[in-house]
């Protein structure tokens, strides 16, 4: 036996050996999983000690030129110990002939072939007395060796991973890493069984299944049957791991078959017992029966959708198999019923009846058929758990009580458009489902991502793309589409999103219609005329609709906006025009051939059909041409006949870019014909702008006219961008012969391509010899002249009219080299600048069969080996260089090895940079290259640096000192008004300029002086009317604080007459309210103070500190002054809206980016008066809970979808905005505007009260005055705000009548609870809101009764 082992370890190569030079960073590379299928443990503190090598595995049968591998050895290093194992050809794991089969049809399946020998069951041939489990198989070693009470456990490094260890320069490194074998039962020892196993420790039992999926499964699943079905997996997996079970089972998945036809011999029934055998005796078909088979499984799993039932027809059956089964050969098999994402429950549960409590299942399979450990509602969001589990229309409930866990229980709403009632599946929402904001579903709890540590970051990856969509139109041009989502799997725990596109778009179906497509936009316009429009809420009104071309563009135009026909006005209609509607651009600076509607948005689209491809038509109207296909022809004129159209240009047929201009157009214009008939002037005056046939159209006429700043025309022109495909003219008219001089005269110039027919002549590529003369090269490729009329090569001088391509070097492969020198890579050059070597790694290889393998050095002729040191040469020198020492220059001859470098001055090219663009921050500095000597860095001629070229000057990144924090502005958004003057919001903020990029700073940091507005006034276009309006009048008080009012009226800006006010509804008007003051009154004393602090015009509260300091000299008697209260807003936007009261007729509110969860701001407006608010902009998460309340007294409304555009109105003279948001910068933008009320909402005699502090006292009824009922005060305060109310004065009359007794109602209007007060009772009374209401009892309003309090804000705490 020892002279055995002796002369079998004698040929043996031995195997490199290296440590990792850095085995922790190599660990931080790797995600959990990777550890764990490496070293058996996820903690990477727990990891043992571990090696990196690469075997020698040579076979003498293949160097002897043989096909296959009798004998393979192998040997790898480690510890400095040699570990060598020899494989026997009847031990082979794979044959030659073994293809792996994924049939998808019975005409159709994928075929993987395995090429090379594999081999188990290796023989240890050293260190003697050593024992093994190892495998071998293209190269890679795996298994264990177990040796002196220790195991060496062996594991190839995945390709994907490779290049964490590339500095050992192995090209198929393994891992090695030792355990102690003291405690365990080596009675097997030196008898390993026929399979890979290894005896499970304590109680893990390892399950090895298939997997069948029935082809009621794939049709109801189709793609994503593989990865639903690896979900359900993972959740029955995790049960079995559960310690409560006594046994902890891993499940290893070995194949997974979809079966999309069905097998005769399954049949499954409601007869479970018949339907069960039917699967086991199948399955033995598709299962290896030999338990040492790579691919046998213990168990297959059937999965159907079949409703299973028990033989006295309850249906709640969801699974069957035979108690203890897995054991037999004839029962160990499984059917589930696929009911959702209990499907995974049901697998567990059923397997747990299969296996018992059996001890067949201790054998650990091959880790790399392991179910992974992906979080499975990465994948499926609660959305997609609701309709798989109740139908394609299920959504998830959302649960206004942040104390329910959503995660507990799915809960969905199961019936389209009820959203107020929820139906659950009790089974907890899958783990890996987004829960909140940075919060996930785990074990049934929504937790977040510092309760869930340590867990690995998910970044997002795209779905497959979803098959393209029918064509949205049958002619003129319509898109198909097609979807991918960043669901596979979403990112989570701090993960990316995915990058790219989520949605392609390409033309189709674009040949012409019979209509323009301005007609095809009319008509969907036309199809509305039914539908009614309320520009009042009662009485609906019907126009006749048209498209609104030339007054809409871009997105705006897309959103279903129409004209009504003979009124000045365009109104969206429906939500989107159909997809594939030709569009206009907002602006030029969306490059493309086309614009089409998509979702609602003007997309641009290439000459290639697809969107955002930017790939445009060349002057020849050819997609991506080069401009070679024609040819540019110009001309001018300057003739014609007085009061005539004389033509002067007849455009051939698929002429293009036709390009006219007129520079005299004050005597002469220009009109042009198509098909005989005038598209552009021909009734003898010059045409106003326009395009024919519209601005959607693909070959459109536009003509444009120039005027001078006295509205003179000074230019024309006409553009055509062709091919012109029927007669077109361009003609002149002319007012005055030329008697009048050259004045008269038209001065015209144009220019257009025509296509270049029947070239003679053309470039054509040749190509030269192979660089090589064997394996990979290159060639050139240069281009001559060739005449297609003789068929030869030709001179080059014919073809110098069209461009010539530009020589290139292109692949080119001969005959393959038997063994050759490969140069795998060069590394840099040791110098900065000047001479010095460089390092090549050299390989010797052997192509076969299209493949490369590194041999043995030995089979590559010496002679041929190229130099491992090559000298190098940097002529081109870095900035900088002449400022460190060279270090390289006191290399000596040895070091180079038998380089010799030539004894000569050595001229580089230098650079030389200017100064830096700025003083400050990250600047630009010009660079520019001088030719110096190497050796005394001294400036010479330019000639003395060839032929290096010289360097092109380039602009170099300088960083100076940063900059001090500035002012941003973001561009303005979308303009608050259709036209006439109107408001922009921007963004701005504080930034500052580090490393180049720039950083968002505390506000505080910037000039606060210098800080831009957070709103610009906008003209998009002069309004067709406009509101007008009378002089302010005189004050309305004598002293103090009053009020002047104004009239308003609706003008047409052309006529400046008077019209309804109906024309004018749209657009903001200017206040007809404002405070004025006459100077200070004269302090009263309290038996003639002022009745009360009514104000029923409203204005800005002004003065509030001297107004304050007054009623702290008034309340010293009664008890402590009131706090401090905030200034009532009449405008604002961003974090400092929140707890606003604006008091303006007309104003724009921006609650985006607020600092808090919750803001709310209240309007407020004289009785009579009603609110409407316009939603302008709204960014808010409705899947993460955010939403916007509006509340007045008569209508309460919530809202998150669909709110652009969207109108609210109040019905009375106060509103309330509440807005919640999660996310930071979410909000709404609304614009608001009063009006008189449309219905009478209150009493005359009842009053309205705003600001921080007023005065309240009875109603009085005059003599004349008709008996109205209860009177009411109403108080509104700001947002946050409480109102605090004081009784100074209070007689209500003798409480004796009980049959006309008096008294007043307080109500909080934010709890609905109200106090009464009788009799001449004292009070002070506190709400808990910002707003309320005292209703004075109708008999108060006599002479014998008197009421006088005082009111005052409370801040919030």
């Amino acid at each position: 036996m020892l002279l055995g082992w002796a002369l079998l370890l004698l040929p043996l190569p031995l195997g490199r050996c290296g440590t990792a030079p850095a085995p922790r960073e190599f660990l931080s590379a790797l995600d959990v999983e990777d550890v764990f299928s490496y070293f058996g443990t996820s903690s990477a503190p727990d990891v043992p000690e571990f090696v990196v090598s690469e075997p020698t595995c040579p076979c003498k049968e293949q160097q002897l030129g043989l096909k296959s591998c009798q004998v393979q050895h192998c040997s790898i290093e480690a510890w400095g110990e040699v570990y060598a194992f020899e494989f026997l050809e009847d031990h082979a794991l794979l044959s030659s002939s073994f293809v792996s089969n994924q049939v998808v049809n019975s005409s159709f399946a994928f075929l993987k072939r395995f090429s090379g020998n594999c081999f188990a069951g290796g023989n240890p041939l050293h260190p003697p007395g050593a024992t093994c489990r190892v495998s071998y198989c293209e190269g890679q070693l795996q298994g264990v060796v177990t040796a002196d009470e220790e195991k060496i456990h062996i594991r190839p490094v995945r390709s994907k991973d490779v290049a964490l260890l590339k500095e050992l320069g192995f090209s198929r490194p393994h891992i090695l890493f030792r355990t102690s074998t003291r405690g365990e039962d080596k009675a097997g020892a030196g008898h390993p069984p026929p399979r890979l196993q290894k005896r499970a420790e304590g109680t893990v039992k390892h399950l090895e299944l298939m997997v069948v999926a029935g082809p009621d499964v794939y049709l109801y699943h189709q793609e994503d049957t593989e990865r639903y079905i690896l979900a359900n997996l993972n959740i029955g997996a995790e049960l079995l791991r559960d310690a409560s079970l006594g046994a902890h089972f891993r499940v290893h998945l070995m194949q997974m078959l979809v079966l999309r036809e069905p097998e005769a011999e399954l049949n499954i029934t409601t007869n479970i017992t018949s339907s069960l055998i039917s699967v086991c005796e199948w399955s033995k078909k598709v299962n290896p029966q030999n338990d040492s088979h790579p691919q046998h499984a213990d168990i297959v799993l059937y999965i159907t959708r079949f409703d299973l039932e028990l033989p006295d027809g309850n249906k709640e059956l969801r699974g069957v198999t035979q108690l203890g089964g897995v054991c037999s050969s004839s029962w160990s098999c499984v059917i589930t019923q696929d009911t959702g994402f209990d499907l995974g429950v049901t697998i567990a549960h059923e397997i747990g009846h299969s296996t018992g409590q059996t001890n067949c299942l201790n054998d650990l399979p091959d880790m790399e058929g392991s179910i992974p450990g992906w979080k499975p509602g990465l994948y499926y969001g609660a959305d997609e758990q609701c309709r798989i589990a109740f139908g394609s229309a299920a959504t998830a409930c959302t649960f206004a009580d942040t104390s329910v866990d959503i995660c507990e229980v799915l809960s969905c709403h199961v019936q389209p458009g009820d959203q107020s009632s929820c139906t659950r599946l009790l089974v907890p929402l899958l783990d890996g489902t987004e829960c909140g904001i940075n919060k996930w579903c785990f074990k049934g709890q929504c937790s977040s991502l510092e309760e869930l540590n340590p867990v690995a970051v998910v970044h997002g990856q795209w779905s497959v793309w979803s098959p393209f969509s029918s064509c949205s139109r049958s002619c003129g041009g319509g898109v198909t589409m097609r979807q991918r989502f960043c669901n596979n799997p979403r990112p989570a725990f701090g993960g990316q999103e995915c990058h790219g596109t989520s949605i392609q778009v390409e033309m189709c179906n674009t040949q012409a219609c019979l209509m323009t497509q301005e007609d095809f936009m009319a008509e969907q316009c036309a199809a509305t005329n039914l539908k009614p429009l309320y520009l009042t809420a009662e009485a609906p009104s019907f126009y006749t609709w048209t498209s609104a071309v030339g007054f809409a563009k871009g997105d705006m135009l897309c959103k279903h906006m129409c004209r009504a026909v003979e009124n000045e006005f365009m109104v969206s209609r429906e939500e989107k025009f159909l997809d594939g509607t030709r569009c206009e651009q907002d602006e030029s600076e969306h490059p493309g051939a086309f614009s089409l509607c998509v979702m609602g948005s003007c997309r641009a689209f290439g000459c290639d059909g697809q969107m955002d491809s930017k790939k445009i038509m060349d002057s020849c109207k050819v997609c991506g041409g080069d401009n070679t296909t024609c040819t540019k022809v110009s001309g001018s004129y300057t003739e014609g006949k007085a009061k005539e159209y004389v033509t002067f240009l007849s455009l051939p047929y698929n002429t293009t870019l036709v390009h006219v201009t007129n520079q005299r157009p004050l005597f002469t214009h220009l009109a042009v014909k198509v098909k005989g008939e005038y598209v552009i002037a021909g009734k003898g005056k010059i045409s106003l702008n326009v395009t024919y046939p519209s601005v959607l159209e693909d070959r459109q006429i536009k003509y444009k006219v120039f005027l001078t700043k006295d509205n003179l025309p000074s230019l024309e022109e006409v553009h055509l961008d062709g091919p012109t495909q029927e007669e077109i003219e361009i003609q002149v008219y002319r007012r005055y012969g030329k008697e009048y001089g050259n004045a008269t005269n038209p001065d015209i110039t144009f220019s257009y391509f025509v296509p270049r027919e029947n070239l003679t002549y053309k470039w054509i590529p040749q190509q030269g010899p192979c660089s090589v003369a064997c394996g990979e090269g290159t060639q050139p490729v240069a281009h001559v002249c060739f005449d297609q009329t003789k068929n030869e090569i030709t001179e080059d001088h014919w073809c110098l009219e069209l461009p010539q391509p530009l020589a290139e070097q292109k692949p080119c492969a001969m005959q393959p080299c038997l063994y050759r020198w490969k140069l795998s890579q060069t590394d840099e050059c040791s110098a900065v600048c000047g001479t010095g070597v460089a390092q090549q790694n050299l390989t010797c290889v052997q192509f076969h069969d299209g493949l490369e393998t590194v041999v043995d050095d030995s089979l590559c002729p010496a002679e041929e080996k190229p130099l491992s040191i090559v000298p190098c040469v940097v002529n081109v020198c870095p900035l900088g260089w002449d400022k460190e020492e060279d270090s390289h220059s006191l290399q000596t001859s040895e070091s180079l090895g038998q380089i010799q470098l030539e004894n000569q001055t050595l001229y580089v090219w230098s650079p030389l940079a200017g100064e830096c663009s700025v003083s400050c921050g990250r600047g630009e500095t010009q660079l520019q290259y001088v030719c110096v000597a190497f050796d005394t860095r001294e400036e010479t001629q330019e000639e003395n640096c060839h032929p290096v070229p010289k360097p092109e000057s380039r602009i170099e990144v300088c960083d100076l000192s940063p900059c001090p924090p500035s002012w941003k502005v973001t561009p303005a958004g979308p303009c608050s008004s259709s036209c006439g003057l109107g408001l922009a919001v921007q963004l701005v903020t504080c930034v500052q300029i580090h490393q180049g990029k720039e950083v968002l700073v505390e506000e505080t940091l910037c000039p606060v002086a210098e800080k831009p507005l957070p709103s610009v006034p906008c003209v998009i276009r002069m309004c067709s009317y406009e509101w007008g309006f009378s002089e302010w009048t005189e004050c309305s008080v004598s002293c103090g604080n009053g009020i002047q009012t104004r009239g308003d009226f609706c003008l047409n800006s052309l006529t400046r007459q008077p019209v309804s006010p109906i024309f004018c509804r749209n657009f903001p008007k200017a206040i007809v309210v404002r405070g004025c003051s006459t100077g200070p009154c004269p302090e009263l004393g309290m038996e003639t103070r002022s009745p009360g602090a009514e104000l029923q015009t409203v204005t800005p509260a002004t003065h509030l500190m001297a107004a304050a300091a007054a009623r702290e000299a008034r309340n010293k008697d009664l008890g402590p002054a009131p706090s401090a209260v905030p200034q009532e807003r009449t405008g604002d936007s961003g974090a400092g809206v929140c707890g606003k009261l604006f008091l303006n007729a007309t104003g724009v509110i921006n609650m985006t980016g607020v600092g808090s969860c919750d803001c709310t701001v209240a309007i407020g407006r004289p009785l009579g008066e009603e609110i409407t608010v316009h939603i302008l902009q709204s960014s808010l998460n409705c899947s993460a809970g955010e939403v916007v309340l509006f509340s007045g007294r008569m209508m309460w409304r919530t809202g998150c979808r669909k709110l652009p555009l969207a109108q609210i109105n109040s019905r009375t003279n106060t509103l309330i905005v509440k807005q919640r948001v999660l996310l930071p910068g979410n909000g709404i933008i609304l614009q608001y505007s009063s009006r008189t009320a449309t219905k009478k909402y209150y009493q005359d005699c009842d009053k309205q009260l705003f600001g921080p502090q007023g005065e309240i006292v009875n109603p009085v009824q005059l003599p004349d005055e008709k008996q109205e009922g209860m009177c009411r005060t109403f108080i509104t305060v700001a947002p946050g705000h409480r109102i605090a109310l004081r009784a100074l004065a209070i007689d209500l009359g003798n409480q004796s009548n009980q049959t006309h007794f008096n008294y007043i109602l307080v109500r909080d209007v934010s709890t609905m609870k109200t106090v009464v007060f009788r009799g001449k009772q004292q009070f002070l009374w506190q709400s808990t809101g910002s707003q309320a209401e005292i209703e004075f009892h109708e008999n108060v309003k006599d002479n014998q009764t008197s009421f006088w309090a005082e009111y005052h804000a409370i801040e919030p705490k």
